[in-house]
């Protein structure tokens, strides 16, 4: 009696008087009956101590000592004198139709926030996939029910739901993930804001170079400074030097265009942060074109721009970068002046601003490991579920 009160313990099942255990190198099977008692009628209420007959149930169970542990319940059912129902004695690891225990089932659950893929985690738990799919319909996570004052949104390639791009909502303050959209387009992210009432308090929203969300941020956050992220803007100088690169190189000795190549890191790199080497490096590649000694001037003239404090000592800075890089007439920078000529002021909000979209990039990254290991989801129920699920 005593081991057996020790294994209804570990087990956390009560009343458990074990019949015999065996082990194999696979599994572990535990055969047990519950302790009878008087039990309530679950149609009429009425308590009953009769028994109907007893049926065998093989149930899987979180594993033990690092094998799948199957319990063969000897299961009793009751007879009930008043209305004549029969039914199962009540077990608590056990839901309804079931044949997998609570325990089991939220254990899968915890192993998909590990980022894992759904057949990984059925072979270590010896379940099936289909039975970790329907824990994962089972999950539930609501919508919230406000908005945080510092509100990040940014779009990543899901191809779930038959959108090919799905909106992802952050709060970059907390660094927590509110809400994963089926689409990026203006009515579904619109649809989904305009129930929120506490639009006004959002004091920062931070995007990308996208018309669709500047608008929104209009249009539902009046009180809102609307931030560029910088990461996304640095990208178009680096574009834009190396196409002048590229296009340089073309017309070198195969010798010298793959040196150029390899020096490319050379070129993207702050002047300060040269060494020695690396600067000599540097002045013997500008030497070999003026075009490209015009973009590396250009970009270094960007790079201080945006090592501004604040946004009215990098206002002059950018008006000298813009002179520049129209008077230098490169045609690979043509973008980067169309996309100041569009955006600079809400660039220039993000000197005045402590939050960027960091934290949502980051997620983005481990969402693109979620989806690589699933081999990509076709239901955005589904893949809406493992985001949260691993990133809350």
């Amino acid at each position: 009696m005593p081991n057996t009160n020790f294994i209804s313990n570990l087990l956390e099942i009560k009343d458990l008087i074990v019949d015999n255990i065996e082990f194999f190198n696979s599994d572990i099977h535990l055969y047990f009956h519950l302790e009878r008692r008087d039990v309530s009628c679950p149609f009429c209420g009425s308590v009953t101590n009769k028994v109907h007959d007893y049926r065998p149930s093989i149930i899987k169970d979180a594993p033990i000592q690092g094998k799948p542990l199957l319990l063969h319940y000897r299961k009793r059912r009751y007879h009930c004198n008043n209305c004549r129902h029969h039914f199962n004695e009540p077990f608590s690891l056990l839901p309804k139709h079931c044949r997998i225990t609570t325990r089991l089932a939220f254990l899968a659950v915890y192993q998909l926030s590990e980022v894992q893929n759904v057949s990984s985690v059925a072979r270590q738990l010896g379940i099936s996939a289909s039975s970790v799919f329907r824990r994962i319909k089972n999950i539930s996570f609501p919508k919230p029910s406000i908005l945080p004052s510092v509100l990040s949104i940014d779009e990543f390639k899901g191809n779930a739901g038959g959108e090919k791009f799905q909106a992802i909502l952050t709060d970059p303050t907390h660094h927590k993930v509110l809400d994963i959209l089926p689409s990026r387009t203006q009515a579904q992210i619109s649809a989904y804001l305009s129930s929120f009432p506490n639009k006004k308090q959002v004091k920062y929203f931070i995007m990308d170079m996208n018309k669709v969300y500047r608008d929104i941020g209009l249009s539902y956050f009046p009180n809102a400074t609307i931030v560029i992220d910088k990461f996304h803007v640095v990208r178009y100088i680096t574009w834009a030097l190396e196409n002048v690169r590229k296009r340089v190189q073309k017309d070198m000795h195969p010798s010298k265009r793959k040196y150029f190549k390899r020096s490319r890191r050379i070129l993207l790199s702050h002047y300060s942060s040269l060494s020695d080497e690396n600067r000599l490096a540097l002045e013997v590649m500008l030497q070999q074109s003026y075009d490209l000694a015009q973009a590396y001037y250009l970009k270094e003239l960007f790079y201080d721009f945006m090592d501004s404090e604040s946004s009215n000592t990098a206002k002059p800075k950018l008006h000298k970068f813009i002179i520049a890089a129209q008077v230098s007439g490169l045609k690979e920078f043509s973008a980067t002046l169309t996309m100041l000529g569009n955006w600079s002021k809400y660039i220039l909000n993000a000197f005045d601003c402590p939050y960027s979209n960091g934290f949502t990039e980051g997620i983005n990254n481990k969402i693109k490991v979620i989806k690589r290991n699933g081999y990509g989801f076709r239901n955005f129920e589904n893949f809406r579920n493992r985001i949260l699920l691993s990133t809350t």
